[in-house]
């Protein structure tokens, strides 16, 4: 099984107090089955505090750049996703002012891997699924079926 952190566990591990102790052995056991989206290493520099924190990213981050596991979307990923926010947008619209691209774009380049999107973005990654079947898991979920592997 391969893994896709979404940005806001990224941004935890970087900033939130607490995080990496807590998920410390199970981040660590996922490492060599994790990639790397370009959409969230953009997100992440996007989202940094000054130059410190594009240190901090890069620092979690160049490990899986050192080894090529990284995905980009392709041009089948773009199409598709462009399909997916407008279908969204036509049945839902009050979504019109939500642009859901990245995230999409994440899950396009999840399903062209055969990976499973780690996120706390709960509401938005069940949204498209109802146009875009995928597999999607906070990390209180992950923790739960760790658990449950054992």
């Amino acid at each position: 099984m391969k893994f896709l952190l979404d940005t806001n566990v990224y941004f935890a591990a970087i900033y939130e107090r607490g995080f990496l102790e807590r998920h410390r052995n199970l981040l660590l056991r996922l490492g060599p089955l994790t990639y790397l989206s370009s959409i969230v290493r953009y997100e992440l520099l996007q989202g940094a505090k000054g130059d410190a924190g594009r240190t901090h990213v890069s620092r979690a981050t160049q490990h899986l750049e050192r080894t090529g596991r990284v995905v980009a979307p392709a041009h089948a990923d773009w199409v598709q996703a462009g399909t997916v926010q407008g279908r969204l947008w036509d049945d839902h619209r009050s979504l019109r002012s939500k642009n859901l691209q990245n995230d999409i774009l994440i899950v396009c380049t999840a399903r062209r891997i055969g990976a499973v999107v780690i996120t706390d973005n709960r509401d938005d990654f069940a949204r498209i699924r109802e146009y875009l079947p995928h597999r999607a898991l906070t990390m209180t979920e992950l923790v739960r079926e760790a658990r449950v592997s054992m």
